[in-house]
């Protein structure tokens, strides 16, 4: 009964020794490496984006860039995130930032493709 008991924890013990040994060679789970500066999303470059009141319906211009930005690998808890929604309240008021919500939830519904401005604005009542 010895003998039996003896093997078994020799290859137990070479189980073990193999799995240390893969892991201090590198080859083992090792943590994915964080980006490097300036290698995260491309969204935009020139630092969040930017509403221009001039260039028409402000509201729709949040809901858009939401809209857009919640297709790249952004969470609510970046700073692409909380820059847009802060310059669509800047510009818009409130509404920016509800249209701003609308457009990322938008994105991130089971139907975004049936998801537009215009349809958000209409079911408001706007």
């Amino acid at each position: 009964m010895r003998n039996i008991e003896a093997i078994f924890v020799g290859i137990l013990a070479l189980v073990v020794l193999g799995a240390a040994i893969f892991m201090v060679a590198g080859n083992g789970w090792t943590p994915k490496p964080s980006p490097l500066p300036g290698q995260g999303p491309d969204f935009p470059s020139e630092g969040g984006p930017i509403v221009d009141a001039a260039a028409g319906n402000v509201n729709c211009q949040c809901f858009d860039q939401a809209f857009a930005l919640a297709g790249k690998d952004v969470t609510v808890m970046s700073s692409q995130y909380r820059t847009g929604f802060e310059s669509c309240r800047a510009v818009g008021g409130p509404d920016g930032g509800e249209f701003w919500t609308a457009g990322w939830n938008a994105r991130l519904s089971a139907k975004p493709f049936q998801a537009s401005c215009r349809a958000y604005e209409r079911s408001r009542g706007a």
